[in-house]
């Protein structure tokens, strides 16, 4: 008898461990498996959740069905790069491609210019060109520095210090070329998708 009691006692406790037993940590994996874009492992972990629990999350499974699919946007969307959170600025191929904007301001361009102007991702004059064509759905109404170098300008003379670059004025469609410590120009910084 004190064999039976202690094996449905061991019994007990096993089923109640089990019951307090917390899994949320297989939801954390689930996300952190989502966020590095590797779907396979998600439901995987996922899978195990519900095995264990018994139960379904819907907000979870959601994300689940989402992932690996091919993200479109439209202009005005916003889509996270890195930190940031870019405004989509022109989208072609049904919106799975395109130009996401990120605001920086008013701000003049010091320092080593071209290497800011091209590692930083402002826009070439062709893209500040098809980003224009949407302004009032992005709400931009301001001058914009591009990475589109100005040679005529720049080598045209030997009184002309420091190298120039095309601005697009988005109030009145007026480009024109300036020093980079010019600082009556917004920057744009662009990410290609």
């Amino acid at each position: 008898m004190k064999q039976i009691f202690l094996i449905f006692s061991i019994f007990c406790m096993a089923v109640y461990v089990t019951a307090q037993t917390d899994y949320s940590e297989y939801l954390n994996t689930v996300r952190e498996k989502l966020e590095a874009g590797d779907c396979d492992a998600a439901q995987k972990y996922y899978n195990v959740y519900k095995e264990l629990t018994g139960k379904t999350v819907t907000s979870m499974e959601v994300l689940l069905s989402d992932c690996g699919k091919e993200k479109t946007y439209k202009v005005g969307d916003y889509m996270k790069v890195g930190d940031e959170k870019y405004q989509v600025a022109y989208v072609r191929d049904g919106g799975k491609h395109g130009i996401a904007i990120l605001n920086k301001g008013w701000q003049a361009i010091y320092g080593n210019q071209q290497l800011y102007v091209t590692k930083k991702g402002i826009p070439t004059l062709e893209e500040l060109r098809i980003i224009y064509t949407n302004r009032d759905v992005l709400r931009l109404y301001d001058t914009y520095w591009t990475c589109t170098l100005d040679s005529a300008r720049t080598s045209q003379s030997i009184y002309a210090i420091g190298v120039y670059y095309f601005n697009k004025d988005f109030s009145t469609g007026k480009e024109e070329s300036r020093r980079l410590d010019y600082d009556g120009c917004g920057i744009l910084l662009i990410h290609r998708f």
